[in-house]
């Protein structure tokens, strides 16, 4: 016998349609996931990344106290230069320092930290 109300045909339809629709939000959870994984692992080599700067930083100052090139300066105009500019150019250098090679202090960071927190 026909199916005159052609039931089974929209019935049919609608289960495609819904499993369309399923399966189109399941790639968007599986890319939401996906971006929310990436962003996590950006902020923690990132975090990484600045502690190896702020490593440098204190081994880089230590250093410094070792040659203080003007501290014999009879005005201490020179010295006062330095000392106002010291601090922000080896910031810039430790910073400089952090993002250079491949296997710095921050990827092995980075790498372990994902390995002991599963991510």
């Amino acid at each position: 016998m026909n199916d005159l109300t052609n039931l089974a045909a929209y019935t049919d339809y609608m289960t495609d349609t819904n499993r369309v629709m399923t399966e189109n939000l399941q790639k968007k959870l599986e890319n939401t996931d996906r971006a929310a994984k990436n962003k996590e692992d950006d902020a923690l080599f990132d975090a990484c990344k600045q502690f190896e700067a702020y490593l440098w930083e204190q081994v880089y100052k230590e250093m410094q106290k070792t040659v203080d090139i003007f501290s014999d300066d009879e005005d201490g105009y020179a010295s006062q230069m330095v000392d106002y500019f010291k601090d922000s150019v080896i910031q810039q250098i430790s910073e400089q320092t952090a993002k250079q090679g491949s296997n710095s202090l921050a990827q092995m960071l980075y790498e372990q930290a994902k390995i002991n927190y599963g991510l």
